[in-house]
C-alpha cells in the first residue's frame, strides 16, 4: 500500500462560524468518537507522513480534541491543524503540549463572519498561542489566503489593519507590507497560488488568492486537468467515508468507508482507479472534480 503525503482526517463536520468563503457542508452532523478516531489512526498511520485533522468544521471545537492529540503523540503521528482561531484561548496549551507539527491559522476568517466582536481581541488570543508557541518546536502559519489579483488590501479590508498588528505586536525589524507587495508580485509569476514568508522564529504568514470551490452543481465545466488527489492526499470524513480530496465537502466522491473497507481495498477500487488513472491522462472524470477552480487555477499555471 502506498503512502500519502498527506491523510485529512475529518474529526467533526460542525463549526462555531459561518464563514462566507466556506461551502459549508448538508451533511448530518457528527463528532467522531474516541473508538472512531483510534480506529482510523491505527489504520491509516502507517500511510501518511502528515495527518490534519479537518476537511469541514473546526476541529478545536471538538470537545474531545485534547483527548484525539494525545491519541496522535502516542501513535507517534504529525498532525497539523487549520483552526479560525477563536478557541485558542482555551485549547492552545493541548496543542503545544502534544508536540503538534503545524498550527495554520485563518486569520481571513474574521473578517468572513458577521461578528459583533472586537477584532483586537480575536487577534490577542492568537498572539498570546504565538508566543507560547516560539520555541516549543510548533510552526504557526497565519493565513491570508483572500487576496484578488487587483488588490491584496482593497476588497478585503481587514487585511490592512491586521497587517500593521501583526507588524507591531511581532516587533519586526522589517516593513511588513512592502514585504508582501513584493511577495504578492512574485505569485503572479510562480507556478503557485500560494506560499509563506518568515515573521519569527517558525512564525510564518501565509498568503493566497481566493479560488472557487468545487461544486457538483455549478454548470461549468472543465475536463481536462490534474489533481494530486489519491497520489499525495486522502480525505476521510467524519462519518468514515473516505474521498480523494479535502475539497470534496459534501462526499460526492464515496470511494470507500474506513470502518468497513481497508485502504488497499478502497484504493484498488474501481472508482478510485478510473480518478487516478484520469488525472494520470490529464483528464477529470469525476463530476465534482471537473468544477474544482484549484484544479483549474492550478493547471493554468503549468
Amino acid at each position: 500500500m502506498k503512502k500519502f503525503k498527506k491523510i485529512y482526517i475529518e474529526i467533526t463536520n460542525q463549526c462555531n462560524l459561518s464563514c462566507s468563503f466556506c461551502p459549508k457542508t448538508k451533511r448530518a452532523a457528527h463528532f467522531m468518537t474516541e473508538d472512531e478516531f483510534t480506529h482510523i489512526i491505527n489504520i491509516t498511520k502507517a500511510h501518511g507522513e502528515n495527518f490534519y485533522l479537518h476537511v469541514m468544521g473546526e476541529p478545536t471545537a471538538h470537545p474531545d480534541f485534547a483527548g484525539f492529540l494525545r491519541i496522535c503523540k502516542e501513535q507517534g503521528v504529525k498532525v497539523n491543524i487549520t483552526t479560525n482561531g477563536t478557541l485558542l484561548d482555551r485549547v492552545g496549551d493541548a496543542i503545544i503540549a502534544s508536540s503538534v507539527r503545524s498550527v495554520s491559522v485563518s486569520l481571513h476568517s474574521f473578517e468572513a463572519n458577521s461578528l459583533n466582536k472586537d477584532m483586537k481581541t480575536y487577534l490577542d488570543k492568537i498572539m498570546i498561542f504565538c508566543r507560547k508557541a516560539i520555541g516549543t518546536g510548533v510552526t504557526v502559519e497565519l493565513r491570508l489566503w483572500n487576496f484578488d489579483r487587483e488588490s491584496i488590501y482593497d476588497k478585503n479590508q481587514l487585511n490592512g489593519q491586521i497587517v500593521d498588528y501583526l507588524e507591531k505586536e511581532l516587533e519586526l525589524d522589517f516593513d511588513l507590507r512592502r514585504a508582501m507587495n513584493e511577495k504578492f508580485d512574485e505569485m503572479e509569476t510562480s507556478h503557485s497560488r500560494k506560499f509563506n514568508f518568515r515573521l519569527k522564529d517558525r512564525i510564518f504568514l501565509g498568503m493566497a488568492q481566493h479560488f472557487e470551490w468545487p461544486d457538483i452543481n455549478k454548470a461549468e465545466k472543465y475536463t481536462e486537468g490534474f489533481c494530486y488527489g489519491l497520489r499525495n492526499q486522502i480525505a476521510i470524513l467524519a462519518d468514515g467515508t473516505v474521498t480523494a480530496c479535502c475539497l470534496d465537502s459534501e462526499g460526492n466522491i464515496p470511494l470507500g468507508n474506513i470502518h468497513h473497507n481497508t485502504l488497499q481495498e478502497i484504493f484498488d477500487g474501481e472508482r478510485a482507479q478510473a480518478l487516478y488513472t484520469g488525472f494520470t491522462h490529464r483528464k477529470a472524470v469525476e463530476p465534482l472534480c471537473q468544477t474544482c477552480g484549484y484544479m483549474k487555477m492550478y493547471d493554468n499555471k503549468k
